[in-house]
């Protein structure tokens, strides 16, 4: 299996606080179905966490990958991030191309604040499609405006953009709301993806096997390995992806 977003690149965010925690997340993911990940510190959020593409991201994310051949960790990472959409600079940083997408694919991770408007989303979502990225959005599932209106979802799925639902929400870890809201988006087969979005080696995990019991109640065989696998693997090569059969 592909996990498509996960902090595990240690000292560069709030994920894996050294590198410790990295190798024990990167033993994890092997250990439970994953062999691939893509790594996606948060871009954007503060001066403290930047993170965007150029020299600095490319060090950090070359020394993780000889860290975990240090360690023996068999592990396939590749680059990304998790670019949070502040109006004030996004247009420059889409323009600039500053941004790193997931693998170097047109595919860019995108997060927002909780309790910011559909509004404001959307137009972000739209902007990054109009400067030729399509966009990954990162646990919609975990937003106020969606859980109010999952139909917001499911207009953004129409335009093309990229439905990428939490592993702890699935398994009702990100609380009730996040839990009715990404059933009900995955019951509706409007989901493309569901990544760990690991934080650590104890609480926010790597791994994608413990889904598979829960993700057998509301979907098919075939729905669930377009999820974990097939729709991952389009994404790190850079293809299309047709819309899931509702």
């Amino acid at each position: 299996m592909i996990d498509l977003h996960c902090h595990i690149i240690p000292w560069v965010d709030d994920g894996a606080e050294n590198a410790r925690v990295a190798c024990k997340m990167a033993a994890n993911a092997l250990q439970k179905g994953v062999d691939t990940i893509v790594c996606t510190p948060h871009c954007n959020i503060s001066d403290d966490i930047p993170n965007y593409r150029g020299r600095d991201y490319d060090v950090c994310f070359a020394m993780f990958r000889a860290l975990l051949k240090q360690h023996g960790l068999p592990l396939r990472v590749l680059p990304g991030c998790e670019l949070f959409a502040h109006r004030s600079n996004l247009r420059r940083l889409l323009e600039d191309r500053r941004v790193v997408t997931l693998n170097h694919s047109r595919y860019l991770l995108t997060e927002f604040n909780f309790n910011g408007s559909a509004e404001s989303m959307t137009n972000a979502l739209d902007l990054i499609a109009k400067n030729g990225l399509i966009p990954v959005v990162a646990h919609p599932e975990r937003y106020d405006c969606v859980q109010r209106d999952p139909k917001l979802a499911v207009s953004w799925f129409a335009k093309g953009y990229i439905i990428q639902l939490n592993k702890g929400s699935i398994l009702g870890l990100l609380g009730e709301r996040a839990f009715h809201a990404g059933t009900h988006l995955l019951a509706s087969g409007i989901a493309h993806v569901i990544a760990s979005d690991a934080h650590d080696a104890r609480y926010r995990t790597t791994g994608l096997r413990s889904l598979l019991p829960v993700l057998e109640r509301f979907c098919s065989p075939q729905y669930i390995d377009l999820l974990l696998e097939t729709n991952p693997n389009r994404i790190i090569h850079d293809r299309h992806i047709p819309a899931p059969e509702i």
